[in-house]
């Protein structure tokens, strides 16, 4: 079992494609006062636009002040709002499909050293013969010692057929190995299942993009085989570390596990902007018993989801406190490809609570321990801590926690308490842990 390093792409956070409200336009005979408001405003504008194409020492490119204009007015809003170029529009669509271009790696960051945590079967570094636990020194020429997981992986990406070369260290070779590989087309998989132990189910979701519920689903079936009867003792979803993605399978994935009832309503400025999701279906896994694994990395459709299992008591949310982004993004596309991604309405779990800037509070709260100390400091402050975020509906906004997972699953205490509970007998549970909604 592999965990994917925490990497908190703002533009994967809960992005939902709407179609645009069609707004009534203005009379210019009759302008009311938020028109003539509006129309000043524009003029003003305007003509400092024109003044600085004319007189600016330097002539500038016009596309380029009106692309800093627009970021300008994006800043004054929450963090989660903003303008997405042609280029980055379309690396987030294909993000959320699940494909990336790439290599086929996913690293983890070890005392600044950039270590190879997964090769993707049938991907450019499988067939090179790259491994699991090789350290990355250069890619390209340039050392990545001390680069984030996330930055990694950005540099890693590129163009269809464009070449990249690393420098790695393996154990066991003297002399660093040296890699050249072809980018391709990467489809991810979401979602990884394995057996632990003959008699638990581990459901690893890593992100919520389109082929989320399909491989849910894929899993779902497996199940009566995977296990001998009557063997089963229950799942564990882990959601640590999940940035979010899209809200159609994160309602799904609620849905698979719930059956029936409200998962998730959103409410935006006007009547016409909510929206209440009802699930009509049944439990896919008929029932089995679910510990759900949060931490501060857990963000957006994966609180979604969380909170859903909360609010239904479905399952014991154990670990810490999520990253609290209740938000909802609806994505415009421009005629020119680009888009803009404004904030449009807040979500409420089941119970109607809101977990903007205050997180879902785990039933069990487990922090992880580092025998070296190395991972202690790895805490997100969460939504709460991004400069204009939208204020929450509590006392006080408070949301973030640890997001530090173990590299080796024998350390990963929240792991081991869980399994320890789906496996324990009901006695044992009532003086370990407190079930949801007692």
């Amino acid at each position: 079992m592999r965990m994917r390093p925490l990497a908190i792409a703002v533009l994967l956070l809960g992005l939902i494609a709407v179609p645009v409200r069609a707004q009534q336009q203005p009379d210019p005979e009759n302008p009311d006062n938020d028109t003539r408001e509006q129309l000043y405003e524009l003029g003003r504008f305007i003509a400092i636009y024109q003044r600085v194409l004319a007189t600016y020492v330097e002539k500038p490119a016009p596309d380029v002040l009106i692309q800093g204009a627009i970021g300008g007015m994006m800043s004054k809003l929450d963090p989660h709002s903003r303008y997405v170029g042609p280029k980055a529009m379309s690396d987030i669509q294909r993000e959320l499909a699940g494909k990336r271009v790439g290599l086929g790696l996913e690293v983890e960051v070890q005392g600044g050293l950039v270590k190879v945590e997964h090769v993707l079967e049938a991907t450019p570094a499988a067939t090179a013969g790259l491994k699991a636990g090789d350290i990355i020194l250069k890619l390209d020429g340039n050392a990545v010692r001390g680069v984030s997981p996330a930055a990694m992986l950005k540099r890693m990406e590129g163009p269809v057929g464009s070449s990249a070369t690393l420098i790695i260290r393996r154990r066991g070779n003297a002399v660093p190995l040296s890699y050249t590989l072809m980018r391709e087309i990467i489809r991810t998989e979401s979602v990884r299942f394995e057996v632990m132990g003959e008699d638990i189910g581990y459901i690893r979701i890593a992100e919520f993009n389109d082929q989320t519920p399909d491989s849910l689903k894929r899993i779902a079936q497996r199940l009566p085989t995977a296990f001998r009867p009557g063997t089963l003792r229950g799942l564990i979803l882990d959601l640590r570390n999940n940035p979010g993605g899209l809200l159609d399978p994160a309602i799904m994935v609620s849905a698979a596990f719930i059956g029936k009832g409200v998962l998730l309503s959103i409410r935006g400025r006007e009547p016409d902007q909510s929206k209440v999701y009802i699930a009509h279906g049944e439990d896919i896994t008929g029932g089995a018993p679910l510990v759900v694994l949060i931490n501060g990395g857990t963000a957006s459709a994966a609180e979604i989801v969380a909170g859903a299992l909360q609010d239904f008591k479905r399952a014991t949310i154990l670990g810490t406190r999520s990253f609290g982004k209740g938000s909802i993004q609806t994505v415009t596309r421009l005629p020119d490809e680009s888009a803009l991604v404004l904030t449009t309405a807040r979500y409420y779990t089941p119970l109607g609570r809101s977990i903007q800037a205050q997180g879902i509070e785990p039933d069990i709260a487990v922090r992880q321990r580092d025998p070296t100390g190395a991972g202690l400091g790895h805490a997100t402050p969460g939504e709460a801590g991004l400069t204009g975020h939208l204020k929450g509906t509590g006392a006080k906004d408070e949301s973030g926690s640890s997001f530090y997972v173990p590299p080796n699953p024998a350390d990963d205490i929240q792991l081991r308490i869980a399994l320890d509970m789906l496996r324990s007998t009901e006695r044992e549970r009532s003086e370990l842990w407190r079930p949801p909604g007692n």
